[in-house]
């Protein structure tokens, strides 16, 4: 017999919990036969604990669809809610059964072990393609094993946490609707400034500091002093500046990405190229802006860095933005 890879007291901890349930010992012992599928694929070459983090994370999921409990269930139902889909990136077909274990469920756990947000500093993010033929294939290997002892696992009756999904909260955040302007709409002073200067239209773009600071005091009628004109931005470049409902905000080094007419600094290679950094490194860019240019059709090439980044990006920007930004989603 396979010696267990899965020390019970790591089993126990990623279920969030200390009673040991009749079902764990089987489970254990069906890592046995993930652990080298594990070790095998090029995924997971850095080291032991990591094979072993992603081995307990495949028998969480397998787990959770056994019991239709746990942080599997409440991820795809909560993801449904939100998106009329079960998972993100996957065209889910007719053989898709929610129920039951899926090649596309056991990517996307494969996916999420290799896709990290930034908790240390905004570039501590890693990416990783949900299409990549290393993943794929290791996704279909565990399902075949899965598979064959779907009839035979036990059901846990305890559920475990939505964390070994997801983070906390994530999918919880609410989706709110821009800030349209009607005729009804109280703007404030610095608002009515901007959209007479535009003609109407909410975003302005202003290559320098210099130009903005002249924007600052010309338009908008701010005091000439150094202190009133946003000092902080004095060594940024490529401004844009969002004209709203709820007042208006200033992103600095994303002009670049906007595809306007009246936009001179668009770079249709620099938006390919760097574009993607506005959802997944958190505080580069107000999410309201964010989300206006990806609702107004003026981020379209925005792309991820592999090769089919372009489609998967521009399908699943709420999704990817939610994951990577964290608390800057929606947020203020």
């Amino acid at each position: 017999m396979k010696p267990v890879p899965i020390l019970m007291k790591q089993w126990l901890g990623a279920n969030e919990r200390t009673r040991v349930l009749p079902g764990d010992q089987w489970y254990l012992k069906f890592a046995a036969s993930i652990f080298p599928l594990v070790q095998q694929s090029p995924l997971f070459k850095e080291n032991d604990y990591v094979q072993k983090d992603a081995t307990v994370s495949l028998c969480m999921y397998f787990q959770d669809v056994i019991a239709q409990t746990g942080g599997w269930k409440t991820f795809t139902e909560s993801y449904y809610a939100l998106y009329n889909t079960y998972l993100p990136f996957y065209r889910l077909s007719d053989s898709y059964i929610p129920d039951e274990i899926n090649p596309e469920d056991i990517a996307f756990v494969l996916w999420t072990l290799k896709s990290h947000f930034a908790l240390y500093g905004p570039d501590e993010y890693t990416l990783q393609d949900p299409y990549d033929k290393d993943l794929l294939d290791l996704a279909q290997e565990v399902y075949k094993l899965m598979d064959e002892e779907f009839e035979e696992a036990p059901i846990n009756e305890e559920p475990s946490s939505f964390l070994w999904v997801m983070g906390p909260d994530l999918l919880d955040m609410p989706s709110t609707p821009l800030p349209e302007i009607t005729p009804e709409t109280k703007l404030s002073k610095d608002v009515e400034h901007c959209l007479e200067y535009s003609g109407g239209k909410s975003l302005l773009y202003f290559a320098t500091y210099k130009e903005l600071c002249k924007f600052f005091v010309e338009v908008l009628r701010w005091e000439d002093t150094p202190s009133a004109l946003l000092p902080d931005l004095e060594y940024k470049k490529e401004f844009v500046i969002y004209a709203n409902a709820k007042g208006m905000l200033i992103a600095h080094n994303v002009a670049a990405y906007f595809c306007e007419g009246h936009n001179p600094m668009y770079n249709a290679e620099r938006a390919a190229a760097e574009g993607y950094k506005l959802f997944c490194r958190p505080g580069t860019c107000p999410f309201d802006l964010i989300k206006y240019g990806m609702l107004k059709g003026i981020l379209p090439d925005v792309q991820l860095p592999f090769t089919n980044g372009k489609e998967v990006l521009q399908k699943n920007w709420d999704f990817i933005a939610r994951y990577y930004l964290c608390e800057y989603y929606e947020g203020e």
